[in-house]
Parts: C-alpha cells; structure tokens; sequence
C-alpha cells in the first residue's frame, strides 16, 4: 500500500501502531485518531463486514443508465486496491454501488479516499456520503455531502458540494466548489473532507478548495449534526454526466481505489452495558463499545475488585455486598470524556429456612408506606415490634394498599411460602386482603394471588399463609421480586369501613428446607455466650465478614460489615431483651444462622 501522507491526524504522541498491514505513525500537537479504515488488502471480493451493495436500475433519480450488481464483474479487489467496474454489454451497461450503509456510519471527523479516476464522456465517478436515517425527511431535507464527483465531458475537474433543503441543484441552490487535477486517471490523488459541527472543508492532495459553513440557523441550511455512510459509484449518462452524451466507442470504465480512512478527533460518550442485580461475591463484566486505539479508565465502588480487563473496553470485576455505581472513563492524551454512572443492584438470595419480612429498619426507621387512593385515609405505626394500620376506606374503587419495597431486589424462588400473624378486634377487620409479591418491574402473576377474605377479628393474632407457585409465566420474574403489597377493602368485593389490624411476624419460608441446603456453612461455627447480656463473640475456622440481627418481628436491628475475620466480638448494647436471629455472611452470601437469646 502507499504510505500514509496526512501527517497531522493521529492521537498518540510519537506512537505507532498497525492497522492491517499498514503502518501509521502519529505526530505531536493534535488529537486525530484512525477510527475506521479499508486498505483493500485482500483479494476478490469487497470485505462484507465493511460493505453492502445497492443494486439495480430505474435511472437512480437522475435519468443514468446503468444497473448496479454485487458481483465481481463490477466490484472487486487486485493488487490491493478496489475496482469498480462499470461495463457495455449487448448494449447495456452494468456498474457497482458499494455502501457502508448498515456497516459503519460517522457524525464528523475527516474522510479520505485515495482513488484513480476513469476518464470516458458519459461516465459519472462519485464519492459521497447519505445520512444513515433521514431524520429530517426525504431527499434533499436529510441532506447529502459529495467528497469528490467527476463528469468525464470535462476531465480533471473535480466537484466537492453539499444539498440541502435549502440548498440543492433542483433548485439551482446547491454549495460547492471545484478545482482541476492534474492527471486524475493515470495518477492516485487523495479526495478529503474535513466535517466538524460548525464547518465542512474539501481538500485534493491536502489542498483546500472550499468551505461550507453552518449558518446556525435550521436544519433547511445545515442537515448534517447526524451520523452519515459513504458511497462509492460509476454512474453511466444521467442529468449531469450524460449532459453532452455518452461516447458511443465506451465500452468500460474502472475506478480504482488503494484506501478510504476515517479519522476522528471528538470521543462518544462512552455508554456502560452489564448485569444492573448482581449477587455478592458474584463476578460481573462490563463494558462499553471500543473507540479505536483510545484508553480506558474503570472507576469502581469501594470494595468492588478488579479481576481482568481494567484498561480495556470490558471489565469483569468480583462484586461486594452492597449496591453501587460502575464508571468508566475514556481519553486520548487530549480529552477525557465520562459515561454517565451504571447502577447496579445488589440481588438478595436468602439461605436457610425463614427469611424475614422486615417492618423498620436501622434505627427504627418504618419501611412501610400506604397509598390510600383519594376519599381514603391510611396511618401506619410501629407498638411492640408490630405494624399497626389504621384505615377508614370510602372508596374500595382506588385499591388501598400500604407497600415495602424490599431493602434490595431478591431472588424468592425457594422461599416462595409467605407465612403472618393478623390480629383485629371484633368489628375492626378489613372486609377482604390481598398480599402481592411484584417483581423488577412491579408486575405480579394474577393466577398466582394470596387472598384472605374475612379475616377472623377476636383481639387475638391468627397465622395465615400461602404456597406461591413462582412461575416465570407472562413476563413476571420471581428470581427478581422487589416490592410487597398488602390490598386491603380493595376492588368491587371490597366494603366501605374503618378499623384497624396488627401483623407480626411476616416471612418468608423454604417450603423444602433441610439442613442440606446450606452447603456453605461455616465450619466448627460458634457464638459464646448464649443466652448473653452485654456482648457475645463468634468464632469459625472459616473466615466471614458480616454479621446481621434480626428480631422475631423482622425488623433488622444490627448490621455489621467488615474485612474477613475468623473471631468476631458483637456489642449488644441498646438491644431489648428478647430472641434475636443472628445470620453470619461469608463470601457474598449467608452461610449460618444462630437464635441468640438477649437477657
């Protein structure tokens, strides 16, 4: 291939680097990079992960000849470089119309095509570009950007030209310039264009010839802030290359490309892909689209551990327990440019037999929350470890519900029977309840509903409880439930009526529990002493790093995080007497549980 001439393009400072077999070498002071390339360095056929065909005929909107093939007697690659061959057989001609349409598409940067021209009246060379979605409407609208046209009644004299709505031939409008080329079909010249937001310029052998500027006015002037494809073509006749005929003694005509180079100098926006609910201790990977030969800088929450890939496009990373934000930065020694932050969840997946529903939280803070409807009222408090809800419910219509959304999403495939004590006094009760469980996207399965209907109000707390079935059916996910609901004097059997109702003691339950199912408990585990006052002390051969206390009422009491230990002291102070579930966390996930007796 020929070497490479435009010495100002490149982003890295006195660096080298290869793109197929051709050597690029960047020079200092600017902030251009190589951002897609074709050296048509193979041999046959077009490279079909660069380039479509548009085939056919109809005079193409200009009344030319030929019709456009994807074979190789009108496209193909020799001695590395393309030939596009249009060709008179029996009268007709055949040529080729090579698109990057659906392959590769730019908003700005400079184009280059290195071509040798065929000479012949009637023939119509072109280099250009479309918009890859006509965003402002058919043609001219969406506008149109020719790098480099030549008719060949008037040879050497090549045309740069933008249309537009406002500005197009149609209307004898169109913007362009034209310079002459010395022996533009026995010698290789370098056809450019330079595309930024506020200007397009057109260059021969990095020789400017004109400038379109943007006006900053309307689309109608400037179309072109939207990503555009190149075009390579020999048109035959038409309005313009057959203006003065075609030579009837032509029988082909060859343009011959040795390469077409994108380079850019502005960086997208880098956007994150990856998993938005990991589990802890999970590893993940992330990633964004790769931007050429630029660097890239991952900035990860505390305790979220790099694994591979860190100054690369993808990154897989060993996740902590808790939620956070992925970032990553991309830059050139010129500009850093941010994505904006990826939040990822962290997937709760509870072990053992029971998983508490909780009321409060850290400090004691209620979790609960009511949606009334309008004409209804809903209070909600916290007496003894117990959720109390007071109602007075006018219109069953609006769906009263008091709401928890879950401290994380959470995976109740196996703890999928939802187990409650509800206490009301006699003429107190709701007329009917329903308990939901919505996943991600707050959608439950409707064939699958836990209904209590007159619930029994005598003052004394009555057990409920129900079997979900779990399916993943219509969309729902219960790997991924998020929200849970309690309905109440709801819908067209729900009563009017105020009262008031207590539950206690809300969980969830693995209807399969055996003591097998906790592979990863600690081994030779212990807490010491137990019933205990002011402290107790655990202790594993196994090391863990997080301890939580949670009361009968399932309210979480104490949450404790720290670097893997073996020994483990837990202050008990400030905790009221009663029975407590201690769960101890190793490696991401619970691996044992204790019942602790507070004195």
């Amino acid at each position: 291939m020929l070497q490479f001439r435009y010495g100002l393009l490149l982003v890295w400072l006195g660096l080298s680097f290869v793109i197929g077999p051709v050597q690029l070498r960047a020079q200092s002071g600017n902030c251009a990079r190589l951002v897609w390339a074709d050296e048509f360095d193979n041999t046959g056929a077009p490279d079909a992960a660069r380039w479509n065909f548009e085939t056919g005929g109809g005079g193409w909107g200009n009344n030319e000849l030929q019709i456009y093939t994807d074979n190789r007697n009108n496209s193909y690659v020799s001695n590395g470089t393309l030939k596009i061959h249009a060709r008179k057989t029996d009268g007709t001609w055949t040529s080729a119309r090579m698109v990057t349409s659906g392959k590769a598409s730019w908003k700005y940067g400079r184009f280059e095509i290195k071509a040798r021209l065929p000479l012949g009246k009637g023939t119509w060379p072109a280099l250009w570009m479309m918009p890859q979605q006509s965003v402002y409407g058919t043609w001219p609208k969406s506008g149109e950007i020719d790098i480099m046209e030549h008719v060949g009644y008037d040879p050497g004299r090549v045309y740069g030209t933008v249309h537009t709505e406002a500005y197009n031939h149609k209307n004898g409008t169109q913007k362009g310039g034209n310079t002459l080329v010395a022996n533009v079909n026995s010698e290789f010249h370098v056809y450019a264009i330079e595309w930024s937001e506020t200007e397009i310029k057109w260059f021969v052998d990095d020789k400017l010839y004109f400038t379109f500027v943007n006006e900053n006015k309307t689309y109608r002037e400037w179309p072109f802030d939207q990503p555009f494809f190149l075009i390579f073509n020999i048109a035959i006749g038409g309005d313009w290359g057959g203006a003065q005929g075609i030579d009837p003694a032509l029988t082909e005509a060859v343009m011959e490309i040795d390469y077409v180079r994108v380079y850019s100098k502005t960086i997208a926006k880098p956007v994150i892909s990856g998993p938005s609910l990991v589990q802890p201790g999970q590893q993940a990977t992330f990633s964004t689209a790769a931007q050429g030969d630029l660097q890239y800088r991952w900035l990860l929450p505390e305790g979220v551990t790099e694994v591979s890939g860190g100054a690369t496009n993808t990154i897989t990373v060993n996740w902590n327990d808790r939620p956070g934000q992925v970032r990553v930065e991309v830059f050139s020694p010129c500009e850093t440019v941010a994505s904006d932050p990826f939040e990822v969840g962290i997937l709760g997946k509870p072990a053992g037999e029971y998983w508490p529903i909780p009321i409060t939280g850290e400090g004691g803070a209620l979790l609960w929350s009511a949606v009334a409807g309008a004409g209804n009222q809903i209070s909600l408090r916290v007496e003894n470890g117990e959720l109390v809800v007071t109602f007075n419910i006018q219109s069953p219509s609006e769906n009263p519900y008091i709401v928890l959304n879950l401290p994380q999403v959470t995976d109740l495939r196996k703890h999928r029977e939802m187990m409650l004590q509800l206490m009301a006094q006699v003429g107190q009760a709701p007329s009917n309840m329903r308990l939901d469980l919505l996943d991600i996207n707050l959608q439950n399965d409707l064939t699958d509903l836990f209904k209590i209907d007159n619930p029994t109000a005598d003052g004394q707390f009555h057990p409920y409880q129900r079997v979900f079935s779990m399916n993943a059916s219509g969309g729902y996910q219960p790997d991924k439930i998020r929200q849970i609901r309690i309905y109440f004097n709801y819908g067209i059997l729900g009563q009017k009526g105020a009262g008031e109702f207590r539950l206690k003691e809300l969980k969830m339950h693995d209807p399969n529990f055996t003591s097998a199912t906790l592979p990863n408990q600690l081994a030779q585990a212990s807490l010491y002493p137990n019933p205990a006052a002011g402290q107790v002390e655990l202790f594993s051969s196994r090391p863990f790093s997080a301890v939580i206390l949670t009361a009968v009422s399932g309210q979480i009491v104490k949450k404790d995080h720290f670097s893997p230990v073996n020994h483990r002291i837990i202050d008990l102070h400030g905790l009221a007497p009663g029975i407590y579930l201690v769960t101890v966390w190793a490696e991401g996930q619970p691996a044992e549980y204790f019942k602790m007796v507070k004195q």
